[in-house]
């Protein structure tokens, strides 16, 4: 497969080596979605070690996980980046807009390229660019940046591995992370036990059946959420716009992404006000020229919790908020009290 960075995988893997041969991680710990668990089955399955998977509500990042691995050595793959240490060794693996860089830590991210690879792309890379695992890395890739991202390693994956077979089996990991119950664990499951997409969909390895299950639990949620209308605050205007909902599925990303795309030029959000309990739980989405990573950080209010507030990529980011934080992002974008909680 031809290789988008080479020159950057080349380092990344001379990184990873380097921290390998103090020993292997005692952990991976990882997000959930499918780039995060196409980048933990690859670094698992290279190495040999268990994942930690990081989901609903946590963040690698702050105390409680911190307390967790404090003994451990660490490689900490799609959860972003912060200038604290986490473990007793730490290798950070992240595409996400960082705010900050741990001390001491390997760190192998690649937010400043362009095209910005997937972390799943940025793993391959680091395990030398296996090519029989190719299809983890464009599953990963797919499923932050679609099918034209303009990453030179998914046209030849569609093309060995079947592009309706990645489409659908992306389709399938997405879905348990943003199911009520939100376990991601059939998912990482499934795609450590395949030898390939065919492999994946065959039905006969575990975690197919709750994928699928969950598939269609946030289709039926996901329908309900696009008949909410969005809004306009009086700051911005046209350019900003919320949708609110209220679901226990995680389906307010896809709802953001459902309505940039019809309100040209305009940064989504979708506040999902049933998906984490006394929180409100937000996505955006904007146009490739607007910065919605650089918005949040103009308005944030007061009591938002960095770990869990404004991260992600310039054009797809949110975070959440308790209800007096929120409502007061609410009035400094001038939205009324049908957007406070």
């Amino acid at each position: 497969m031809e290789i988008t960075h080479p020159a950057f995988a080349a380092d990344a893997r001379t990184r990873l080596d380097a921290f390998l041969a103090d020993g292997p991680p005692d952990r991976i710990l990882s997000d959930v979605d499918a780039d995060g668990l196409s980048s933990a089955a690859l670094l698992a399955d290279a190495l040999g070690r268990p994942v930690r998977l990081v989901g609903r509500g946590a963040n690698a990042w702050t105390d409680p996980v911190a307390a967790e691995v404090a003994e451990e050595a660490v490689i900490v793959a799609d959860l972003g980046m912060r200038g604290r240490t986490l473990g007793r060794r730490l290798c950070v693996i992240d595409h996400h807009v960082p705010t900050g860089t741990p001390e001491g830590a390997t760190v192998i991210h690649g937010e400043a390229l362009d095209p910005v690879p997937s972390t799943s792309l940025l793993a391959w890379y680091a395990l030398g660019a296996p090519e029989d695992r190719g299809w983890l890395a464009a599953l990963g890739c797919m499923g932050d940046y679609g099918d034209k991202g303009g990453h030179l390693e998914v046209a030849p994956a569609k093309k060995r591995w079947g592009a309706g077979r990645l489409r659908e089996l992306t389709s399938l990991v997405n879905a348990p992370r943003r199911a009520a119950s939100g376990d991601a664990s059939p998912a990482l499951a499934l795609l450590r036990a395949a030898e390939d997409p065919a492999h994946a969909l065959s039905g006969d390895l575990p975690g197919l059946a709750e994928c699928e299950a969950a598939r269609e639990e946030v289709k039926a949620a996901t329908a309900a959420a696009r008949r909410a209308p969005p809004r306009f605050g009086s700051r911005y205007g046209s350019d900003v716009a919320i949708v609110r909902i209220d679901s226990p599925c995680q389906v307010h990303p896809l709802t953001a992404q459902s309505w940039v795309g019809r309100l040209r030029g305009a940064i989504v959000f979708c506040a999902n006000f049933g998906y984490l309990p006394g929180r409100v739980s937000f996505s955006g989405r904007a146009p490739k020229d607007r910065d919605i990573v650089d918005l949040l950080a103009r308005h944030r209010p007061v009591g938002a919790d960095p770990a869990h507030y404004g991260n992600g990529h310039r054009q797809a980011a949110g975070g959440t908020l308790e209800h007096e934080p929120w409502n007061a992002l609410m009035n400094d974008l001038g939205f009324g009290p049908e957007m406070r909680a």
